[in-house]
């Protein structure tokens, strides 16, 4: 009868240890498995590095069409760049009037607000890169300089993303593919969203509220938690390699918070490949979906 409690210690010992190994699976397991293949130097030579803005708003926010507008304006004259519209704090919460009714707010974008310590709008952040003067965001007459500044000659990584929307099945699958061109020394999550052009309501502009404001870019939500995931076990990947696997979402009763419809035919997906240690953003891509 001594050797009970052993024998149950062991036990649980050997159980606690099968469920770190099935957890690490069921992780890697929730998008197909990752194809490693050689890389295709013509295809490297043809990629270009682009910018991710992260626009961060709320539809009580007096500034933030200012701020739309120039980011616009920037978006017209470098088609390298790729924006998405965040929409958090209490500048975004949603009330009874008729303006302000739709809730834009995530949990994804509620979090990323929180990390990277997002305090007055309009704010935006450039490829994550810290701002050393005010943490990660950017006041928005520094946007124009902080994205010319950034050296597009030292391009590590290209994506390429295959969509396919289904809208009987109101799923969403997405192939993305992973060129390493460079080495990266530190761990590397991919991460994809679902975002939303034209919706329409309203929105407080300085001195004026506008019922039929259109709304830009707005996140919808993340493929696979708000980080994305990695391609390898350890998130190290190899320069010269191509990581390839398929993501999908099903997005029939819409996403948290609000309520709003999917419009497919106004709907982009992004891809951006991260670094976990810095939080900067490697590289980006997007595909429309219409």
């Amino acid at each position: 009868m001594k050797k009970l409690p052993l024998l149950l210690t062991t036990l649980s010992i050997l159980l606690f240890a099968c469920n770190k190994i099935d957890t690490t699976k069921e992780v890697f397991n929730i998008i197909n498995p990752v194809e490693v293949t050689p890389w295709n130097p013509e295809y490297a030579k043809t990629v270009t590095q682009k910018i991710y803005v992260e626009e961060y708003t709320g539809h009580k926010c007096l500034y933030c069409p200012a701020g739309a507008r120039e980011l616009k304006a920037i978006m017209d004259a470098d088609s390298t760049i790729i924006a998405t519209a965040i929409h958090c704090s209490e500048l975004a919460n949603p009330d009874a009037s008729l303006y302000f009714n739709n809730n834009y707010k995530t949990p994804m974008g509620d979090q990323l607000c929180k990390d990277f310590g997002i305090v007055g709008l309009p704010k935006a952040t450039i490829n994550r890169t810290k701002n050393t003067a005010d943490g990660w965001g950017f006041d928005r007459n520094k946007w124009r300089s902080t994205i010319a500044a950034i050296d597009r000659n030292n391009v590590r990584a290209g994506i390429q993303l295959h969509c396919t929307a289904n809208e009987v099945k109101q799923e969403i699958e997405v192939t993305a593919a992973v060129t390493i061109i460079k080495e990266l020394p530190n761990p590397v999550q991919l991460c994809l969203i679902l975002q939303q052009d034209n919706i329409i309501s309203g929105q407080v502009d300085g001195n004026d509220y506008i019922l039929e404001y259109p709304h830009n870019h707005v996140l919808r939500t993340g493929f696979k938690g708000h980080y994305g995931t990695k391609l390898t076990s350890d998130g190290i990947v190899n320069a010269q390699s191509k990581y390839s696997t398929t993501f999908k979402i099903s997005y029939g009763n819409s996403f948290p918070y609000g309520q709003i419809p999917v419009e497919i035919k106004n709907c982009s997906v992004v891809a951006y490949l991260l670094d976990v240690v810095t939080k900067e953003v490697i590289q980006v891509e997007q595909v429309h979906l219409h």
